[in-house]
């Protein structure tokens, strides 16, 4: 009896002990598929993540041509650069401005001697125009009625007025035409040519002269014969490259130095 009984026992025991391990194994393949069907998420090392926002970016530069490699930083670099300027000793500002003051000194007389140069020629008697420069036209002679050409122009003057030379010049020639009576014609530097006709007797200047402007050549007569009708007058010419030219446009601007004279 006793022995039927502990044989029971062993096989109930058995059985219990079978079941027991069924149960386990189902559970654990249960909870191995539940597991296994869930989404994992990704794992993230927090020093990684720390690194990434706490150290700046940097680009690696690879040497070349005997260069050491060297890490180049994003950042901007603002190079200073510090010039220094020496003043110059006492010595050389002196002499900077001794040279300064020379080289204005040369322009100051070149100036002069230009503005000394550009001299106006002045008038040759004061007296009025009464008959113009007919500038190649032919105008009636009031004298012999014949159409000709007028080459100069006649300035009113009264017997014995003084007769100036315009500008400074060489006396070429002194004559008597037996037209135009006694003449006087003078060269100047830049080439004019100026005659003066109709003077009187007793003239101041003789051929080969040197004279300055302003000098007396002699004083208005009544020589000119060409034109005895017409009052009382100096007949004046300029030449300008062998060519008759306007004496009142040669005059203009001329001063008033022969007016004052008289």
């Amino acid at each position: 009896m006793n022995k039927t009984k502990q044989a029971g026992m062993s096989g109930k025991g058995f059985y219990a002990a079978l079941s027991l391990s069924v149960a386990m194994v189902g559970a654990a393949c249960w909870y191995a598929y539940s597991a296994a069907g869930k989404p994992q998420q990704p794992q993230i090392a927090e020093s990684s993540v720390t690194a990434d926002q706490t150290a700046p970016a940097v680009t690696s530069v690879t040497a070349q041509a005997g260069l050491t490699e060297r890490p180049q930083s994003s950042a901007r670099t603002v190079t200073v650069t510090t010039v220094t300027v020496t003043a110059p000793d006492a010595e050389e500002a002196a002499a900077l401005v001794h040279k300064t003051a020379s080289e204005t000194d040369a322009s100051v007389t070149v100036t002069a001697e230009t503005t000394a140069l550009a001299v106006l020629p002045m008038m040759p008697v004061n007296g009025a125009v009464v008959q113009p420069f007919s500038n190649g036209e032919l105008v009636k002679s009031q004298t012999t009625g014949i159409w000709q050409t007028h080459n100069g122009a006649d300035f009113a003057a009264s017997p014995g007025t003084e007769v100036y030379a315009v500008l400074d010049g060489t006396v070429t020639s002194v004559e008597r035409d037996a037209l135009w009576g006694i003449c006087v014609t003078m060269l100047h530097d830049d080439g004019t040519v100026t005659r003066f006709c109709g003077l009187n007797e007793g003239l101041n200047a003789e051929a080969g002269q040197v004279l300055p402007r302003g000098t007396v050549l002699g004083a208005v007569g009544d020589t000119n014969e060409a034109e005895s009708a017409q009052m009382s007058h100096l007949h004046f010419e300029v030449l300008k490259n062998d060519k008759f030219i306007d004496p009142e446009l040669f005059l203009s601007g001329a001063s008033a130095e022969a007016q004052n004279a008289q």
